[in-house]
């Protein structure tokens, strides 16, 4: 701990609710309210990803099914196009897809017009995409996305505060079919499932998720070019700085999983307001703003970890 009294330091300085360090799957930091459960915001992203690996690996979901085979249509209907994309595309965020989403989060107000881009040509973060990657989950698996989570990843990992209660689907069904599949986990709980990713999908000795899917997702699948710090895998951030191997989840207002090989997890969190959630997810503008820590700020602390563990 007196290691990284610097980073705790640091914390304070930030609106942080949770902030934990495992190394090596030991904890040698725990930092504020740890075991509460907390709006992922856009981290929820990166938790279906690791849902698809399985049923991936299993055939259940086909990477080449395209939206057409699949029957996934939307309200005003998806161009022939569109149809085309491919569940790879929409894990890249690459589907050329830009019907209006049921949440919005910024990037689709300046989106591309519809059908201007083939699928797999752009990378363009799209909410359109991600939810419609729920919807997709759903209908070949034959479950619910929370119910997956409850009974391949919470219960085999043991997590200690999840509530199924408190996970929700959220957006607006006027505008779309496809609704948000949005997560509310503690940091303990997330920096579990981060652990489990750096040890190839196993936990306790079993295999969680297919070691092949851990790799594939976490590797570069958008290579997004000069003068920026993220690629992309499936629904992964991927930073450069780090070196490859490192990934990243990323959520508005605060909430990161990083796992940087061969042990280390790094989870901040900054607990939201209801009433901030609700707003965002009907495209409102939220009651007060809240502060926020950027990923700029987050990865300022955690090259202070990296520091303290790896001097």
């Amino acid at each position: 701990m007196t290691a990284l009294h610097n980073v705790v330091d640091a914390l304070d300085a930030l609106p942080t609710t949770a902030f934990l360090v495992l190394d090596q799957g030991q904890v040698v930091l725990d930092h504020g309210a740890t075991t509460a459960p907390t709006y992922l915001a856009s981290a929820r992203k990166s938790v279906l990803s690791v849902l698809y690996g399985p049923a991936v690996a299993s055939g259940t979901i086909r990477l080449g099914a395209t939206l057409g085979e699949l029957g996934i249509d939307d309200i005003g209907g998806l161009l022939p196009q569109e149809r085309r994309a491919t569940v790879r595309d929409l894990l890249t965020s690459s589907s050329g897809v830009y019907h209006p989403p049921a949440t919005v989060a910024g990037p689709e107000r300046d989106g591309p017009a519809r059908g201007s881009q083939p699928p797999g040509a752009l990378f363009h973060y799209n909410n359109w995409d991600f939810n419609a990657l729920g919807t997709i989950f759903q209908r070949c698996t034959g479950r619910s996305v929370f119910d997956a989570f409850a009974e391949d990843l919470a219960a085999p990992l043991g997590f200690d505060d999840f509530e199924p209660g408190l996970q929700r689907l959220l957006g607006r069904p006027e505008v779309s079919e496809h609704l948000a599949h949005h997560f509310f986990l503690s940091a303990r709980d997330l920096g579990r499932l981060g652990a489990m990713m750096l040890q190839g999908g196993r936990w306790d000795g079993r295999p969680v998720v297919p070691a092949s899917w851990v790799a594939e997702s976490t590797s570069v699948q958008v290579d997004r070019g000069v003068g920026v710090q993220l690629d992309y895998g499936y629904l992964w951030w991927l930073p450069r700085l780090l070196g490859r191997g490192s990934f990243l989840a990323i959520g508005n207002f605060g909430q990161y999983l990083l796992c940087v090989p061969p042990g280390l997890v790094i989870v901040h969190l900054r607990a939201v307001p209801d009433d901030v959630v609700l707003a965002r997810s009907q495209g409102a503008q939220p009651p007060a703003p809240i502060d926020s820590v950027s990923p700029q700020q987050f990865m300022k602390v955690a090259r202070m970890v990296q520091a303290a563990l790896r001097p």
